[in-house]
This record gives C-alpha cells, structure tokens and sequence, in this order.
C-alpha cells in the first residue's frame, strides 16, 4: 500500500501538466459524517454549474478519501448521493447556498471537503388489493416536502421496495397504482408524514380497484 501511494504522489506533476494541457482538472478530498467520521464507501457526484451535462461520480475509500478526475474547468458543486448508505440529495437544496470548489488552468487541482447530509428516513409500504387482500406488486409514488410542493419526486417502484425521503421534516405522500384508485388517506391533498433520520416508517396501504 505504501509504495502504491509514493507512486501516485510521484505523478501528481506529469497529470497536472497534461490536464492543463487538455483542459481538465481533479477535485479531490475528504468525506466526513457529521460527527467528523470518514465517510467510507461513499457515492459522491461533481454537478457543474450553469452547464447541462451528465454528472461524473466516484467512491470514496476505506479513509474517507476520493477523486474526481477528467472534469472540465469550471465550477462544481460536489455531494453524496447513495441510497444503499442512506445519503439522498433532497429534492429542495438550495444550490445557491451550498459551498462550491472551482478548478481553472491556473487552479487545475483543487481540495474539497465534503460533510455528508443526515441520513435520509426509509419509508416501507406494505401495498394490498382492499378487495381481494392480494399483493399489489407495483405502484406509483410521488413524494413532497411540505414547504416547497412545486418539488416533488415521482417515481414507479416495486411496492416491496425501500424509499428514501428527506428527514425530519413535514412530508406530502400520494399513493396510487395502475387500475387502481389512489389511496383513500393520500387523495386530495396528500398523506402528511414525518421520518427522523436514519429511520423506517412502515405503512399498511390499501388501495381499492377501480372496477
């Protein structure tokens, strides 16, 4: 491991001055938890701003420690998005606010340090016939924070599947699925719920046939 690591820091020049050249640079750095642990095994993605393009990503180390390489000039905002580590990357962030890290042909290497959020909560729904009491194997969810209901996250999923949503705060739900009417609880305004981090919220879900 050590003499890997002499390696890849002998290099560090040579890169430098080939990205320079092509116009590309690294962002590297450190994930930490929120009580300052390294992040282990992390998902991160570097989103350019003002540019629409598909976003590079990579994985933090066993040390907390990443690097995203390849990136064009420009200015980056770097975060974690992982649903098996519990991260997601809340529909209403603010992007005007959050810290941004900029490489350039003066600056083609910059460091960034990246706090991870607090871990989403974990929604389960149990999703039945009311009918017949079978399974219903499919349904459409869409999930919305209370303060911001122009944004939302809409997806079709597998009723056994686990949902990540923003934590500790007021959350909008709406269940339905395909022939059947949307749930009871949910239809209108939506069901209100609220998930503390790291946590699951289990629902029993009935939904009726439309015919």
């Amino acid at each position: 491991m050590k003499r890997a690591l002499i390696l890849i820091i002998s290099c560090l020049p040579l890169i430098g001055f080939a990205q320079q050249r092509k116009g590309t640079g690294v962002i590297y750095g450190t994930v930490v938890s929120q009580n300052q642990q390294p992040g282990k095994h992390i998902t991160l993605y570097a989103e350019p701003l003002g540019v629409s393009r598909q976003y590079p990503s990579t994985i933090s180390n066993d040390d907390g420690h990443y690097r995203l390489e390849n990136l064009p000039w420009g200015t980056y905002k770097v975060y974690a998005e992982d649903d098996e580590a519990g991260y997601l990357r809340e529909v209403d962030d603010d992007n005007q606010s959050q810290p941004s890290v900029k490489i350039s042909r003066n600056y083609p290497q910059a460091e960034f340090r990246v706090v991870l959020p607090a871990k989403a909560g974990v929604v389960q729904i149990q999703l039945t016939n009311r009918r017949t009491g079978a399974v219903i194997p499919w349904m459409w969810l869409t999930v919305t924070t209370s303060t911001d209901p122009l944004h939302s996250d809409n997806h079709s999923c597998e009723s056994s599947e686990l949902t990540l949503v923003p934590p500790d705060r007021n959350l909008i739900l709406h269940i339905t699925a395909k022939g059947f009417r949307e749930w009871d609880e949910s239809s209108g305004k939506g069901k209100l719920i609220f998930v503390p981090s790291g946590t699951r919220l289990t629902m029993a879900v009935q939904l009726d046939p439309i015919r």
